[in-house]
């Protein structure tokens, strides 16, 4: 497509290529992201009709039931490739796309810790929507524009899963539209539960997900951290262990716990607790690192 000695060129300046293209393209482009979500939930938001919007989702799939058996297309949704974080891509045209249009989120049951949201709200939106509330995801991942959704499918976890584990295990229900159809409740304990533990890393292939309700927790406006420096796989696989009480069902364990290893015998671990800042001394050590 492009000429050897182009490409060669970039090659050897993609730094220069990173820093002058790709960065500022990829800025704008989360800015016009942005910006349209934040218009289509002024216009289109409307979390009291999330059953009609299902509805017609039922509908879609009953009308791909009513094909003729020699000319049915796999289903699939009509999310395109590029708004997906996957690194594996298969050719939506050859499929029987499904419009899945869900950014709502939906109740927040602060009695029973937990938040409703249709698939496609973003770990950035719901985090902002339950942060100021004094709340976040049991298992908020760092990507913002990762979807509640597709993560349910698929699998997360994030420096708090010492302690929730997994994403998936912050599941408390799914609601599926079958392949027939039919809108599935489903939980761990109720007639769909073998669906309950087969939804994980199941990338969407036996339902379409219209809906997950998560686990929720506490927080605090900040995070007090700690660097250690370790030296030496021993010490850094024994201080991992105790930190995150793989040692001792009982260990206090830190809010968070995170690793950067820089090489074979050096790496530094990183335990975040939540905190309350009060004090003048305290504010000026805070790091913005969001900015």
């Amino acid at each position: 497509m492009f000429p050897d000695w182009l490409v060669k060129l970039l090659e050897e300046h993609r730094g220069l290529v990173v820093v002058l293209f790709c960065l500022p393209i990829s800025y704008l482009f989360d800015i016009c992201l942005k910006l349209s979500n934040w218009i289509r939930r002024r216009r289109l938001s409307a979390p009291e009709q999330h059953y009609l919007r299902v509805g017609k989702i039922q509908e879609s799939v009953r009308e791909w039931n009513k094909l003729p058996a020699a000319s049915r297309q796999p289903m699939c949704t009509s999310r395109p490739n590029w708004l997906s974080l996957s690194t594996t891509f298969f050719q939506k045209s050859q499929c029987h796309q499904i419009q899945v249009a869900l950014f709502d989120i939906l109740r927040l049951n602060e009695k029973e810790m937990t938040v409703k949201v249709e698939p496609m709200v973003s770990v950035g939106e719901i985090t902002s929507y339950l942060v100021p509330r004094g709340y976040a995801l049991a298992v908020t991942l760092e990507i913002a524009d990762a979807t509640c959704g597709g993560l349910a499918m698929a699998v997360g976890m994030t420096t708090y899963s010492h302690k929730v584990g997994l994403y998936q295990e912050s599941v408390v229900s799914y609601d599926v539209v079958l392949a027939d159809g039919r809108l599935a409740h489903v939980t761990k304990d109720n007639e769909y539960k073998d669906l309950f533990h087969c939804l994980p890393w199941s990338h969407g292939t036996l339902g379409l997900l219209v809906a997950v309700e998560l686990k929720i927790v506490p927080v605090k406006p900040y995070v007090h951290l700690r660097y250690i420096p370790v030296r030496g796989q021993q010490m850094f696989c024994n201080e991992i262990r105790r930190l995150s009480g793989a040692l001792s069902p009982n260990a206090r364990t830190p809010d968070y716990l995170e690793a950067t290893v820089f090489g074979k015998d050096e790496a530094v671990l990183m335990v975040g607790n939540l905190a309350d800042v009060k004090t003048e001394r305290a504010q000026l050590k805070i790091n913005h690192v969001a900015r």
